[in-house]
C-alpha cells in the first residue's frame, strides 16, 4: 500500500521540484550573480535581485530595475521620494537609481527577500499613481468633449456601475439620449489601466446587455496586442471627430 502510494506521488513531487527551479532562477553576468524571483513588476517582468562580493560581505540590490520601472511611465523623478519612504520598512540602502543592503553569507535569504518586496513596492506604488494621474488626465479631456459634443445634461461624470460580480465599477462617463445609456472609460496604455477596464467591461456587460460600452484612449496603436482586452467595448481614439463619438452613444 505504501510503495503504491510513493510510486503515483513520484511525479507530482517531480513536477513541484521542476517548477520551483523555474521559477527561481540564478544567472552570472559579469562576476555578478542575478536571481530571477517569482515576483511581477507593473510591466510583467521578474523581480531580480543582483548580489556581488564586497568587502564587508555581499551587496545585494535591485540594479535598478525599480527606477527603470519608474522611468518607463515617466516618473523617474519621484523615484527618491518614494523609495525613501519605503526602504524605512525593510532597513535597507537608497541611492540615486538602486536599493541595497549589505548582508554576510547567513544573512542572504533575508536580504534577497528585503530588497526584492522594496523593489517590487517601490515600482508598483510610482506605476500606479503614475497610471492614476494619467488616467485622471484623460479622463477629464474625455468629459470635456461628451459635454460640447452631448450638452452637460445628457453626461453624468465619475458614475459608478454593479457588475455581475456585484462589484462596484467607476467609469468616466454616462451619456443617456433618448433612455439609451452609453458609458465611456478612459483607458491609457498602461496595462494595469487596460486590465481594469477589461474586467469591468465584461462584468458589467454580463448583467446590463442594453449598455453601449466605448472605450477612449489616446492611441490604438499604442496599446499593441492589449486591445483585443478591450472587448466587448468599441474603441475611439482622442483624435477622432466628435461625429464618431457621437455614433457611437446614437
Amino acid at each position: 500500500m505504501i510503495a503504491a502510494f510513493t510510486v503515483q506521488r513520484q511525479p507530482f513531487k517531480d513536477a513541484v521540484e521542476s517548477a520551483a527551479k523555474d521559477l527561481v532562477r540564478v544567472q552570472e553576468i559579469g562576476g555578478s550573480l542575478y536571481l530571477n524571483l517569482p515576483i511581477i513588476y507593473p510591466d510583467g517582468s521578474f523581480v531580480t535581485v543582483k548580489l556581488d562580493q564586497s568587502a564587508g560581505g555581499i551587496t545585494v540590490s535591485d540594479a535598478g530595475f525599480a527606477y527603470r520601472e519608474a522611468e518607463d511611465v515617466g516618473a523617474h523623478r519621484s523615484f527618491r521620494r518614494t523609495a525613501n519612504k519605503i526602504a524605512e520598512d525593510y532597513g535597507i540602502i537608497v541611492g540615486d537609481r538602486a536599493v541595497s543592503t549589505e548582508a554576510t553569507i547567513d544573512q542572504i535569504e533575508r536580504a534577497v527577500a528585503d530588497v526584492a518586496m522594496a523593489s517590487w513596492r517601490i515600482a508598483t506604488v510610482i506605476t500606479e499613481k503614475a497610471m492614476e494621474e494619467d488616467e485622471s488626465e484623460l479622463s477629464a479631456e474625455l468629459s470635456s468633449r461628451l459635454r460640447s459634443v452631448f450638452g452637460v445634461e445628457k453626461v453624468v461624470e465619475g458614475a459608478k456601475l454593479t457588475g455581475f460580480s456585484t462589484s462596484e465599477w467607476p467609469v468616466s462617463a454616462i451619456v443617456t439620449i433618448d433612455d439609451h445609456k452609453t458609458i465611456f472609460q478612459a483607458v491609457t496604455s498602461h496595462p494595469n489601466s487596460i486590465y481594469k477596464a477589461s474586467t469591468a467591461f465584461r462584468d458589467i456587460a454580463a448583467t446590463q446587455a442594453k449598455l453601449s460600452l466605448v472605450s477612449f484612449v489616446r492611441s490604438k496603436a499604442a496599446l499593441g496586442p492589449k486591445l483585443a482586452l478591450l472587448a466587448p467595448s468599441r474603441i475611439v481614439e482622442e483624435s477622432q471627430s466628435d461625429e464618431q463619438i457621437w455614433k457611437l452613444a446614437a
